[in-house]
């Protein structure tokens, strides 16, 4: 779960997004302790997604 951050950080980014299916409350409770903010929900190939933000 640190791998990605970091990768971003060395490359410059300010931010990094992730989603997850919107079902999935283990996973957003994870990625919100982790420091990521939900954005919005919607729907994208029939899948509802929680989509996520962290800044770095």
């Amino acid at each position: 779960m640190d791998f990605a951050p970091q990768q971003a950080i060395d490359a410059g980014y300010e931010a990094i997004r992730l989603y997850t299916h919107e079902t999935m409350t283990e996973n957003i409770t994870l990625y919100t302790r982790r420091g990521y903010v939900e954005t919005h929900r919607a729907q994208e190939h029939g899948l509802r997604r929680a989509y996520m933000t962290k800044r770095l």
